[in-house]
């Protein structure tokens, strides 16, 4: 009879570990789905935000953030700028951080923000983007992170 309470505590015991392992894999699984989702946000946002860019307001490509209230005003109300700082994309509400247009050659960078909420921490993402003609127009669009996006 001893022996019999002994294999049933241990089938128990196994039971319980297959179930812990189980439950420890669909919250990995789960938690690696809400980063990927997180970085296709980060990407559709910063997509969003350059087509809006190239079609209404090309000008601003060409100067950094820092000065589109100032020298973006030919091309850009205050009202325009103030609304490209903070978009929505899929109900999410996606901060702008930096623009740069680049230097001779190389790549603008572009710094995106979700913006924390719904059980949802900060996330950045940065990007380096490829301009070209006059006026610039962005035609590419690339994470500068090699592997994935900033939490």
């Amino acid at each position: 009879m001893p022996l019999a309470a002994v294999a049933a505590g241990l089938l128990l015991l196994l039971a319980l570990t297959m179930q812990a392992l189980a439950l420890q894999e669909r919250a990995q699984t789960a938690a690696l789905e809400r980063l990927r989702r997180e970085e296709d946000l980060l990407v559709s946002a910063a997509h969003h935000l350059l087509a809006v860019l190239n079609e209404a307001h090309p000008c601003l490509l060409a100067l950094p953030q820092t000065q589109w209230a100032t020298a973006g005003i030919a091309c850009a109300t205050p009202a325009d700028v103030v609304s490209l700082t903070l978009l929505v994309v899929w109900s999410v509400p996606v901060r702008l951080l930096a623009w740069s247009p680049g230097a001779d050659g190389e790549s603008a960078q572009l710094d995106v923000q979700l913006v924390a909420g719904q059980g949802r921490a900060p996330r950045h993402g940065r990007f380096a983007v490829r301009l070209t003609g006059a006026p610039a127009q962005a035609v590419d669009l690339r994470s500068r992170e090699p592997g994935g996006l900033e939490p």
